[in-house]
């Protein structure tokens, strides 16, 4: 069952996260989502099995420089390691950006593995104008987009504070 986050998942979310890749950045970047005007509450999902959170999602506000254009942006995502394979990560893309769709996004970017996300329509960002953050290596920065006939935002994307080390 996807939902979205409830009060009381943090630590739940926490060891999912932490789990996923074996050290707790992506843990961290969401703790400091929470607290900052990037987070969307309703796109903070989770994935539940019989009462137990098994995976997590959040997407989160950035924006376009030099126009200042918000932007969503997904991630960190993860699904504890015993779970994996399980088509449990797809689903919670699926629902966020459905989510994301909903709130009238017109398109969703990421830093991710090329050969996992472009099954949810994901594309190379920047042969379409859309680039990462300063120093961060292009080839795995995508773009889905929701609306077929928005505009895709072009310049340089900022992401929220909680991603920087």
């Amino acid at each position: 069952m996807i939902r979205t986050e409830r009060a009381g998942d943090e630590v739940a979310i926490r060891a999912v996260e932490t789990a996923a890749f074996g050290i707790d950045r992506d843990a961290q970047i969401v703790d400091d989502l929470r607290g900052s005007d990037a987070y969307i509450p309703e796109l903070s999902l989770v994935a539940e099995d019989g009462g137990a959170v098994v995976g997590h999602v959040i997407v989160s506000r950035g924006h376009v420089e030099p126009s200042g254009e918000p932007i969503f942006l997904l991630g960190p995502i993860g699904v504890v390691p015993e779970r994996q394979g399980e088509g449990i990560g797809s689903t919670l893309v699926d629902a966020a950006l459905a989510g994301a769709r909903r709130l009238g996004a017109p398109c969703v970017a990421l830093v991710g593995d090329p050969a996992y996300y472009e099954r949810f329509g994901f594309l190379q960002a920047e042969p379409l104008g859309l680039l990462p953050p300063a120093g961060w290596r292009s080839r795995p920065f995508q773009v889905a987009l929701l609306d077929p006939e928005g505009e895709l935002p072009r310049g340089r994307v900022e992401y929220s504070n909680a991603f920087r080390d």
